[in-house]
């Protein structure tokens, strides 16, 4: 009875998402970034910061997760004609809804404020949403969206090879002036407001020429075909009433957490000096955005569009003594494995940092990725995985004990140039999915980072080897093999794993089977 009761579910899902349709007979205006910003408040701070270098990008790098809320919110509070804010997840927790406050009140006192989601997993917003766009300032669009709304994941049955692309973008950008560009999606976990778990993520507030390239890519898929309008959907009623419950709301939520913990601690985020022009650390240098072709999201041919894979190619190819790259999803398939050990064959030095199976929150993706880890290390990469228990620097008053995992995309190649975005190095980020980030010209920050890594790496990851085993031969029969081993600091101490630390046998049952599952799942 329990199966035909399953079977019978199924077939209604799949009825109801045959029957859904995406939105057709909409009339939709085409809009572009306000130009002409220069005499904003924002405007002239921009000059002021990069007085001597105004064909240069200043750019301020944000590990902190209170200081990556705190310039959201300063931008939102700051801006004066537009905000364009582009994101693959918006969450409906504390940092999501009081973000949501701090655009409608630009919206209020006549901000344009245009926002571009991805629909994979914001349904608990679609109210609110709605509800906003009927403002006159505010104006939503979701890109590449599902057509049946409430439990939409039912379309997967009928439309998946659509509906597996996605937008992975992310920027927030204020009066075509300013930009945060990263890895950080909109929500508690990225902001370091959870108290059980957050991600260690990295983006980076941007002024100068690259703030008018990522308005550029903002446009380009603002105005793309997969774009439609939250009002182009029939069963969106909702009204200017509708909007003012809404207000009504977010003030409320916002008065009722104004005390909180993590209010106190982005009343004293650090980065609020760097935003007010004092001293903080910035750096100045050449900046470029990149992004994939929004066409990637119509499964066309890759010839047929420009993809991140083409912009990042020639720094790739031209490597002269060193690429660290910092990826939570790594699956080196297609390839990349065997590129990066004949890096190393050549004389370049190769470091990857991800995540280790406990710190990860997508076991397929880590069981995928260990696949690989024997021929890396055989051919000289250099491997590290984040252990479970690091814990962030910061001695806030909600996040100093949590639990961190890693989030953060940043590829440093040759101490010159950074990469900081939204791609991973897994088949969906740079196959699927769309995606974006900066590459920057700067030596210093390079240093810096490097001076960072340096100094905490070993500390808060584990540092795999390959080792041989049976350490000595019993005779000329014997057989060697080799095992990976997790290398661990503990109080100065050097503590060897030869099995993944903290798995334990029902975790590596299941690991064997996760790693069944094809990597264009993963």
């Amino acid at each position: 009875m329990r199966a035909f009761a399953t079977v019978a579910l199924i077939a209604v899902a799949s009825i109801l998402g045959a029957c859904a349709q995406l939105p057709k007979d909409y009339h939709v205006e085409p809009s572009t970034a306000i130009s002409g910003t220069k005499d904003t408040g924002l405007g002239l701070r921009s000059l002021a910061a990069r007085q001597g270098n105004l064909e240069q990008t200043r750019l301020i790098p944000i590990l902190d997760g209170v200081d990556a809320f705190y310039a959201r919110v300063a931008l939102a509070n700051s801006a004066e004609r537009s905000l364009d804010v582009q994101y693959f997840l918006w969450h409906k927790d504390l940092t999501g809804q009081i973000l949501l406050k701090f655009l409608l009140e630009a919206a209020d006192r006549g901000v344009r404020v245009r926002m571009l989601l991805d629909d994979l997993d914001n349904q608990a917003l679609d109210r609110e949403f709605y509800a906003l766009d009927t403002h006159p300032n505010f104006s939503i669009r979701l890109f590449n969206p599902f057509a049946t709304r409430g439990f939409k994941y039912v379309d997967f049955l009928n439309d998946s090879r659509r509906l597996k692309r996605r937008m992975h973008n992310k920027s927030f950008t204020a009066d075509n002036q300013y930009t945060i560009i990263g890895g950080r999606n909109i929500g508690d976990e990225y902001f370091d407001a959870k108290e059980d778990s957050n991600f260690y993520d990295f983006d980076a507030v941007a002024t100068g020429p690259v703030v008018q390239q990522v308005s550029a890519e903002f446009d380009r898929y603002w105005n793309h075909e997969l774009a439609v309008p939250v009002y182009a959907f029939d069963h969106n009623t909702e009204s200017a009433e509708d909007l003012e419950d809404v207000r009504k709301e977010l003030a409320a939520f916002r008065q009722s957490h104004k005390d909180s913990r993590y209010a106190n601690d982005a009343r004293d985020a650090e980065i609020a000096d760097a935003l007010r022009g004092e001293m903080f650390p910035a750096f100045t240098g050449e900046a470029q955005a990149i992004f994939d072709d929004p066409d990637k999201g119509l499964g066309l041919p890759r010839e047929q569009y420009v993809s991140m894979q083409d912009h990042l190619r020639p720094h790739l190819e031209n490597l002269e003594r060193e690429l660290i790259l910092i990826s939570p999803y790594f699956v080196p398939t297609g390839g990349m494995a065997e590129w990066l050990v004949g890096e190393v064959e050549r004389g370049i030095d190769v470091g990857v940092i991800t995540n280790s199976y406990h710190s990860t929150d997508t076991a397929l993706v880590h069981a995928a990725y260990s696949r690989y880890r024997k021929q890396l290390l055989a051919g000289g990469v250099n491997l590290y995985e984040l252990k479970p228990s690091s814990r962030k620097d910061r001695q806030s008053s909600v996040a100093f004990d949590s639990e961190a995992s890693l989030h953060s995309k940043v590829f440093i190649f040759d101490r010159k140039t950074v990469f900081i975005g939204s791609l991973n190095l897994d088949p969906f980020s740079l196959n699927i999915n769309t995606e974006m980030g900066i590459l920057f010209h700067s030596p210093e920050l390079a240093a810096q980072m490097m001076k960072g890594l340096d100094k905490s790496r070993l500390q808060n990851v584990y540092e795999l080897e390959l080792v041989k085993s049976p350490p000595e031969s019993k005779g000329e029969f014997t057989v060697y093999t080799w095992n990976v081993e997790w290398i661990e600091r503990v109080d100065g101490e050097v503590v060897r794993h030869n099995s993944e630390p903290g798995v334990g046998v029902w975790e590596r049952i299941k690991l064997f089977f996760q790693g069944l599952v094809p990597e264009s799942l993963t």
